[in-house]
Order: C-alpha cells, then structure tokens, then sequence
C-alpha cells in the first residue's frame, strides 16, 4: 500500500532545462572586471565609433550590441551558455509551459555535432522516427554544419501543419536516413499511468519535470494506491529534464527526510556547493524500478542518480545522456538577459554527472538490427512504403500483419517479422492513441518487470 503523500511548498526555483537552470537576478558586470579588461573595453568602444561613424551604411545600435553579446558568449565555446533576446525568453516561457508549436525534439552540440537528446513523447518527432542519438546533418537538405544552434533551431520550428525534412545520422546505418516531419502544436502531457495488466505492478511514465508534474505524479501514486498497486515502474525514457525543482520534490516522495538528492558545484569546488535534500517522509512501496536510456537528461538523470544512490530503486536500460550543468540566468532588462553555465550536478554519492551520465544497475540495450533490417528500412522509408500501405482506421492484429508482409514481399524489401511488425505497430499508432506501454517489443520494460518480480537479481 501507498503511505498517504504529503505536499509542500518549495521556495526556491531553480530551472533545469535543456539550457540548464535559471535564477533571475541583477548583476554591474563591471563590478569584478580585472585590471586587462578596460584595455579591451577601449578596443570594444573605438570599434563601436568606427562603425557609427565610418561604416558605409547606417547602423543599428540594437543589432550592434546584441551582436557583441552574442559574440562574447560564444567565444566561452558553451552550448549551454547563451544571450536572451525577446524571443529567447519568449522561447523559454513557451518550453516551461509545456505549450509550443514544432516537432518535438530537443537538441544539443556535442563534438561539434547538432545530437538529440530525445524527441518529446508522442510528439511528431518521436512518432516520424526520430531518436535520441540522431545526429542531424542537414535541415530541407541544406547541411548545417558551421551554422550555429540558434540558426538551426530556427530552421526547424515553424508554422503548424507544414514540414520540414531532417537527415539524420544514426549509429549502424551507413547512409543518411531523410525523415519528413510535421510541424504541430506541442502539448507536453507530463505523466501517464496504469497498471500492468494481470500483475500488481503501477507503471507511471514520467515525460518531462514540469512546473505541475510532481502534482501530477503524486495524483497518480494516490490513483494506483486505490488500485492495490504494491510495485512501481517508473519510466523516464526520452525525458530530457526539465525544473530542477520538479527533481527534488518527486525524489522527495520516494526517499526518507533527509536524504540527498543532488547537489551543485561551481569555479570554487566546495566552497559554494550547494545541496537538495528531502524533506518528507516517503511513499511505503518497497520495489521500484526506474527504467533510464540515453534519451534520459537533466532533471531525469538528477532524478534517477537520487533513486540509485539512497537504494530506493533499481535503474534498468541504457546509459543516460550526461547533461549535468548549471546555468543561471542574469537579467539585463525586463525581458533581455544571458544564461551563464555556473556550476555542475552531482549525485548524492558525490559521481559527477555531465558528459558521463548515469549507468544503469541492469543495462539492457534496445535490440539492434541486423544487415538485412537496416537496409529494408532504408527502402521503406526511401520508397514511402509506409504510408501507402497504411489507411487511416486500420488495426494492428494477426490479419493485418499478415497483409503487410505479404506487401513487403511484393516490394523486395526484407525485413526480419520481428522488425516489420514493429514498424507496422509505430506507423498505426501515428494515427491513433499508442498504448502507455508495449510488453509485446519493449524489452527493456520485459526485464525492469523481470528485475522487480525477483526474477533477476
């Protein structure tokens, strides 16, 4: 049985997003600049003169200094670290709220490439194929490298109901994949649930750290309270993080007062090291498996580090994504400011989380394809295989299986029954609700079940 969950008010706000966390505050850059930096204030000001006055066409002094800024930022070589205009923040209050229009994936640089992190769940990204690792190469088959993430990111969003083409790079595939993808609105509902059918394991899928997802995931522990649940399975898979905030107060339900969940790190090591602790007393189920893969980032990784470190649940799948740093949030004007990396995450147990990530207590890697498999998906996809075979209320049973191989048989294309059945699955579920999990093709949730039913040790 469940414990009865006590709330609580949380009086700081610390944001974890894919730009990591922001704390508003005011700050005289000036206030600390050492003796060598008036020298190139000079340079900076007599550049400014030149072009004010030289330059052979008028310029703008907004376009200028925001510029300079950008400019300033970007030479610290930080993805993370950034300048935020008006739209900037208008971006990030879009991301927060969990409402905005695109395809649903979240990016980052790393090794000079434009990586998902992971695609949103059940967003178009996710539901065209996209997965956490892709390296996009070209956006509408203009190749982006050299541009920077700003520019691409604006590449990609755009108006609902229109498309934009991605070629990605994927581990095992020697050519690119060109994937097509429907601009829409983006709703993030946070949490899903459900018992496991014939078992008294709750499954709660947790898809990003929302200003309202530790509420949603305490109405959904009382829910399955109600319904005997005496397990737990909780599925961060392709949530890329979110408020640092929503971390700490879900850990918060699941750990003894007291303990740690994360602490932070900055220039001077411990001296400014700051800890997140749990407060309350926590729910009285005993097993729980938190199911990771290399989708799962941030505030996920904050999340799943608590669970491992304080023995509270056992982690199943693959190696998290490492994105631990700090950002905060310096504010220039109302609605102008930058976002400046400070510090890093670490787990309780003191193991760094940034570029490492977090490793799973029972790795359980996503079946892989063979020869054959990938070079059938490539012509599926290249030939649009999918979409000429599947009508709009079609269902996924043994006939319909049938049919589609038959259709793959017509075709060339060889697929392994396994592989052509999964993409017949995917292709249906575009069009209509996925279920909330998959014991038929998940085999990574096949053994999390495994691991909390004793079945292995």
């Amino acid at each position: 049985m469940l414990k009865k969950i006590k709330e609580r008010n949380i009086h700081f706000l610390t944001l974890a997003f894919l730009v990591g966390l922001f704390i508003g505050i005011n700050v005289s850059f000036l206030a600390s600049a050492e003796e060598p930096a008036h020298r190139y204030l000079d340079y900076f000001h007599r550049v400014y003169q030149i072009l004010r006055t030289e330059y052979v066409e008028d310029v703008d002094n907004k376009e200028l200094f925001f510029g300079a800024i950008r400019g300033m930022i970007g030479a610290l070589g930080d993805p993370f670290s950034r300048f935020l205009d008006e739209k900037g923040y208008e971006e990030l209050k879009e991301m927060t709220t969990g409402k905005f229009v695109g395809v649903g994936i979240e990016i980052t640089v790393r090794d000079n490439e434009i990586v998902v992190i992971s695609p949103i769940d059940d967003s178009p990204a996710m539901r065209s194929g996209i997965k956490a690792g892709d390296v996009i190469k070209k956006v509408d088959s203009t190749p982006i490298k050299g541009k920077k993430l700003s520019e691409i990111v604006k590449m990609i969003k755009g108006l609902p109901r229109t498309k934009v083409q991605l070629s990605i790079e994927r581990e095992g595939f020697d050519e690119l994949l060109d994937i097509d993808i429907e601009r829409a609105p983006i709703k993030i509902q946070s949490v899903e649930y459900a018992m496991i059918e014939n078992t008294s394991i709750g499954y709660i899928k947790i898809k990003n750290f929302g200003s309202e997802t530790s509420q949603d995931v305490t109405d959904a522990l009382k829910n399955l309270e109600a319904k005997k649940a005496e397990k737990l399975i909780i599925d961060l898979r392709y949530n890329p993080g979110g408020l640092l905030t929503a971390a700490v107060s879900i850990s918060d339900l699941f750990l003894e007062k007291g303990k740690v969940v994360v602490s932070t790190r900055g220039r001077k090591g411990s001296e400014n090291e700051r800890i997140f602790k749990s407060e309350n007393n926590p729910v009285s189920v005993e097993d729980i498996v938190v199911l990771v893969n290399k989708g799962s980032a941030s505030a996920s990784e904050i999340f799943a580090g608590a669970m491992r470190d304080n023995k509270r649940g056992k982690l199943v799948g693959e190696k998290t994504f490492g994105k631990g740093s700090v950002q905060k949030s310096y504010n220039l004007d109302d609605n102008i400011g930058v976002a400046i990396t400070i510090a890093k995450y670490y787990t309780p147990s003191g193991e760094l989380i940034h570029n490492k990530g977090i490793n799973p207590d029972f790795e359980v890697k996503s079946e892989e394809l063979d020869k054959d498999d990938k070079k059938g998906i490539n012509q599926v996809t290249k030939l649009k295989l999918m979409e000429k075979f599947i009508p709009v209320k079609m269902e996924y049973n043994a006939e319909t299986k049938k049919q589609f191989e038959l259709f793959l048989k017509k075709h060339d294309v060889v697929l392994s029954e396994k592989t052509a059945h999964l993409m017949l699955k995917n292709k249906i579920y575009e069009l209509k609700k996925r279920p909330l999990y998959d014991l038929e093709f998940d085999n990574q949730l096949v053994r999390a079940m495994e691991v909390i039913t004793g079945k292995v040790q």
